[in-house]
């Protein structure tokens, strides 16, 4: 298979992972940013902005193929099983925000611009997606710390 300049299943798992996110800043306008490391705040804009980049624009990458025909399912299975918990996990932040909620809806959208880039062989999207989850997970971390206690 060959990717085009624009890649549209890309496009839509970037723009379905968006959804809630912007309903949560609609919500939520006065939210702020505790975390104030620079270093990790660059790392999760670098590695945010390239991999929704990479997502739909598979720079670099002129061809692509599953090794195996288990490579395609698992991918098929994978993908919208990993978006429903995506979807579920935002529900609970949204009913009731708490660490491990909060954490999860850093680990899953890492994990498919990782999963994604692993299995299509686009090294830059797998780069920017592991950049994304270190910056990504501990700004989260950082900012949701006193709420998954149980001792607020």
């Amino acid at each position: 298979m060959q990717f085009g300049f624009l890649n549209l299943t890309g496009f839509l798992i970037v723009t379905l992972m968006m959804i809630p996110n912007l309903i949560y800043a609609r919500r939520n306008p006065h939210i702020e940013n505790k975390c104030f490391c620079k270093p990790m705040l660059i790392l999760e804009q670098i590695g945010r902005y390239g991999s929704m980049a990479m997502m739909v624009f598979p720079l670099f990458v002129w061809e692509f193929g599953f090794k195996s025909p288990e490579e395609l399912v698992i991918w098929l299975f994978l993908l919208p099983a990993l978006l429903l918990a995506y979807f579920i996990f935002w529900a609970v932040y949204f009913r009731r925000p708490s660490l491990p909620a909060a954490l999860w809806l850093a680990i899953l959208p890492s994990t498919i611009f990782i999963l994604r880039g692993v299995i299509f062989r686009h090294w830059l999207l797998t780069a920017f997606g592991v950049i994304f989850a270190v910056g990504h997970i501990y700004i989260t971390w950082y900012n949701n710390r006193s709420e998954g206690t149980g001792n607020e």
